[in-house]
């Protein structure tokens, strides 16, 4: 509880920018993204890739041999705007919920997983590239949720019909609290301005923070916003 309450207050004073070192290849509709969790540190990524099912025990398969014992994820729910259970890897038992027989993390869902062992966690994201008109959902006026994109593809999170981004629906006062693996701290926030485009004090970039697939980033809706739907159309070809 003590480590799901220092996260989400870092998530709400605090914010930044993280660099990605995620890969994805893609044939035909099948592609797999590489990432690696430091020794002893948090990350926020997503499940990138719609695996045979999107149970965590099938999209990140731990070794058994008790060398990520202890590795925690924590997802945080919208509705309630609070932690989820601590979801634990156990050798000979996998990724365990109190609270779900079964947790998933389906494309478009960010949440923090926590490397306890002092080597590196590489993970590879096997399965089909999402395709068609996306959806994804965002939280109402003034509250958080964690979010990735759907489509993994990696880009400037932008605004809806700028090319070469994301398009995520972008209105004013939107934040974005995007969580610095490497330094283990949140940066400053970025905010959208309706005319001006994203602002953040240290990056002259308007079009936003860059997203690597398999990453994720804390969203905060602004006051008046009224878009809850993050839709992206993907085609493989």
């Amino acid at each position: 509880m003590r480590t799901k309450t220092l996260l989400l207050t870092a998530a709400l004073s605090a914010a930044g920018l993280a660099t990605s070192m995620a890969q994805v290849y893609s044939v035909n509709a099948v592609g797999y993204v590489n990432i690696t969790i430091n020794p002893n540190a948090y990350r926020i990524i997503a499940n990138p890739l719609n695996g045979t099912n999107n149970a965590l025990n099938t999209v990140i398969p731990l070794p058994q041999d008790g060398s990520y014992d202890g590795a925690s994820i924590y997802r945080f729910d919208p509705s309630t705007q609070q932690y989820l259970d601590t979801i634990q890897f156990l050798s000979g038992l996998g990724w365990f919920s109190p609270s779900d027989p079964e947790p998933t993390v389906n494309p478009g869902e960010g949440f923090f997983l926590q490397n306890v062992a002092a080597q590196a966690m590489n993970l590879t994201f096997v399965g089909e590239v999402p395709a068609g008109t996306l959806n994804n959902p965002l939280p109402p006026a003034n509250q958080y949720s964690i979010r990735s994109s759907v489509v993994p593809k990696g880009g400037r999170l932008g605004f809806v019909g700028q090319a070469g981004t994301l398009e995520f629906p972008a209105e004013d006062g939107d934040a974005l609290y995007v969580f610095n693996h490497a330094t283990q701290q949140y940066d400053d926030t970025w905010q959208y301005l309706t005319g001006l485009g994203w602002f953040n004090p240290n990056d002259p970039n308007t079009d936003g923070p860059q997203l690597d697939p398999g990453n994720g980033l804390f969203v905060q809706k602004g006051a008046g916003a009224t878009i809850n739907n993050w839709q992206q159309t993907f085609s493989v070809n």
